[in-house]
Formats: C-alpha cells, sequence, structure tokens
C-alpha cells in the first residue's frame, strides 16, 4: 500500500481492533447464515447506538448494496425513488437500485447534496394516477458525497416533511459515523426519523461490510428476500458481523471518525492557507479543493491514488480522510505535507478535462464535481 492513500477512504487499511475481532470470530464453528451469537451481538449493539430497540438489522458485503437493498425492498416497478442530483444511488451504483427493484429514480436539485424540503414537494405529484409512477421513497446522504452535513434541524424537518407527503426516508449513511462526530450529538440525532438506514463500516475502519437499520420492518417485509436473491446473505454471516462488534463495541466507529474528520480540517486549513479555494465547506473527512483541470498525482507528498475517471463535471480534486489507529493511523505531519507539495503539484500538472461541459447540472451551479474515485 501507498505511504499515504488520500484518494478514499475506501483505501484504508483495517482497523487492528477489527483484525483481532475477526480472529476471534474464527475460533471453532458457528452456525451459518446470521443465526450465530456474534451476528445477534452486532445488531443489539447497533439497535442501542441508534436508540432503535424494534429495528431489525441486516448486513451487507458493500455499501451499494445495501442500499440497494433498502430501496428494492420498499418499492415495486411502479413507484418513484427520489434522490439528490449528485446521490451515490443515483451516480455511483450503475442503475443498481433501478434495475433491482423496477422503480423510478427522480433526481431533485440540491446543494452539494442537501435537498430543500420544497424542492421535494414540488416533485411529488401524480399520487393515485395510473398513468404516472407513485411516489414511494426518498434518499437522502449523511454525511453527503460533497462532505456536507446536514444539521439536526435541518434533517428533522426534511425528514418530517417528507413523511407528511406519504414517503419513507431512507439515509445513505455510508459515512453517517463522520457526520455524527461532526454534530456532536447522539447518532439518532443525525437521522431524526429516518424510516431505515444504511450504516457504512467500509469506510471506518473495517475489511468489507455495512449494515442496514430498518426501523419500520412493516414497510420493507421483503428485505430478507432481497439481501438473499443478490447474494448478500453471506454463510458465514459472523465474519462480517464481528467486525461491526469491535466498532460500534466501544465507541471505535465514532473516534475513527473524529480522527478522519480532524485530519480533513487540517487539509483543508492547509489548503486553503497556501491559496486554494475548497468546492463545497469540508464538514466531515471529504476535502474537495478546486484546481485547474484534471487530477493530478503529487508523489514527492506521498499523495496517491487512482487514476481519474470521466464525470459530469470537473475542477474539484477530492480527499478522503478515512485513516484510522494502530498502524492506520494517518499522522498529522503528513496531512501538513501533502498541503504544502502536493496541491501546488496538482495546480501545476493540470490539464484540461474532457469530462467538463456546460450542461452539468454542477456547472449551472457554478460548482465542481469530484473527478477521483469514491
Amino acid at each position: 500500500m501507498p505511504s499515504a492513500a488520500f484518494a478514499s477512504d475506501n483505501a484504508a487499511p483495517a482497523h487492528p481492533s477489527v483484525l483481532d475481532a475477526l480472529h476471534r470470530a474464527n475460533d471453532g464453528s458457528a452456525p451459518s447464515y446470521g443465526d450465530d451469537a456474534v451476528t445477534a451481538q452486532a445488531a443489539d449493539a447497533i439497535r442501542t447506538a441508534f436508540d432503535s430497540p424494534g429495528a431489525d438489522v441486516l448486513f451487507a458485503f458493500t455499501g451499494t448494496a445495501a442500499n440497494t437493498i433498502a430501496l428494492a425492498s420498499a418499492t415495486r416497478p411502479w413507484h418513484e425513488i427520489f434522490c439528490s442530483d449528485v446521490a451515490h444511488v443515483l451516480v455511483d451504483e450503475a442503475g443498481g437500485p433501478v434495475r433491482l427493484s423496477g422503480a423510478q429514480l427522480t433526481r431533485l436539485p440540491s446543494v452539494d447534496g442537501l435537498i430543500a424540503p420544497e424542492d421535494l414537494e414540488r416533485r411529488v405529484r401524480g399520487r393515485g394516477a395510473v398513468h404516472h409512477s407513485q411516489p414511494r421513497i426518498v434518499s437522502i446522504t449523511q454525511s453527503t458525497e460533497s462532505g456536507r452535513v446536514w444539521t439536526t434541524d435541518a434533517v428533522a424537518d426534511f425528514v418530517d416533511h417528507a413523511h407528511a407527503l406519504g414517503l419513507l426516508v431512507h439515509v445513505d449513511g455510508a459515512r453517517i459515523a463522520n457526520a455524527v462526530a461532526a454534530l456532536g450529538v447522539s447518532p439518532v440525532e443525525a437521522i431524526a426519523d429516518a424510516d431505515i438506514v444504511s450504516i457504512g463500516g467500509t469506510k471506518n475502519g473495517l475489511l468489507f461490510g455495512d449494515a442496514i437499520l430498518v426501523r419500520r420492518p412493516e414497510h420493507f417485509d421483503g428485505i430478507h428476500w432481497v439481501q438473499k436473491q443478490i447474494g448478500h446473505l453471506a454463510s458465514k454471516h459472523r465474519f462480517i458481523a464481528a467486525q461491526f462488534v469491535a466498532l460500534f463495541g466501544d465507541g471505535l466507529w465514532l473516534r475513527n471518525a473524529e480522527h478522519a474528520n480532524a485530519m480533513a480540517r487540517r487539509l483543508s486549513a492547509g489548503l486553503q492557507s497556501l491559496g486554494y479555494q475548497l468546492a463545497s465547506p469540508a464538514e466531515s473527512n471529504e476535502v474537495f479543493v478546486q484546481i485547474d483541470g484534471d487530477c493530478a498525482r503529487a508523489p514527492d507528498a506521498g499523495l496517491s491514488g487512482p487514476p481519474a475517471r470521466p464525470q459530469p463535471a470537473c475542477g474539484a480534486v477530492r480527499d478522503v480522510l478515512g485513516h484510522h489507529g494502530g498502524r492506520g493511523r494517518r499522522r498529522p505531519g503528513r496531512v501538513d505535507n501533502v498541503a504544502r507539495v502536493g496541491a501546488p503539484r496538482a495546480r501545476v500538472s493540470a490539464r484540461p478535462s474532457p469530462a467538463c461541459h456546460a450542461d452539468s447540472p454542477h456547472a449551472r451551479r457554478g460548482t465542481t464535481a469530484p473527478i477521483v474515485t469514491p
């Protein structure tokens, strides 16, 4: 692994406590397909953390699967799913939720992934009309794909508004820990009265695995069959669950997030001190930096990541801080060095990207979008 991989929290190492938990789970045999004691322990820990004692908890290998399972279990082919114009479920899941559910996915305008309730209300129409898809569920992301965090008042107001419109609410919580840490509130305050939540693990210290917290199981009665159909009911289920026991057992999930957020603040401050503008406020563990064109590497700073790929808009490099305790912990000095050396080199090396075009939703808003693999 490179000495400093800033391209994504997906590139971060697993936390040593997670590896220790896997070793313990590997001691002997256990019932399969989630009927083991470790899975029950992990589910209870998540219910407790989110103050949801009556919730169902499922596990999946990836965040895309967690989102797809959640949305597909709530919908039928004549339903409509709403999301922001930068939502991961819209732009980074290869149409998975649509293919599995058959439902229509409708994008809503947003500011850095934050949707105004009135924009949702304007698009909810045709209820009961046989010629129109039927509004069913809205998906929001906490924290957003642009690194923003829904405040407790904003998320509560939005969820209440959606419920008043007769919609269910899904929270894509791939980085929910970072949002909770940034807000300094209880986890349940960060999701308000949402009906179902995808909870990120891969981006917060696990080898693999995300969870699904089903807070109103009566609206998602087929969810276990959806999970099975798409291959995310693991036979040796305890090896996903054991990682969540380590993550939620003693607050590790929030300590990891607090550290990642702190390093993001340090990096963004260093970049701004050098005269760079942020494409969006760095409120969690994502830093979007405006540059002159395409993404470039900065090996002198130890900055490395996957090659850039085409996106609907360009002009920003995203650094995602997702490094954890023990050997994987991001050292502040290395963050400072990336800010000092990496960003200027990226600007010098940048070249115009063919992905830039005027009809991008980001271009219309006068903002930028990431051009690094999420």
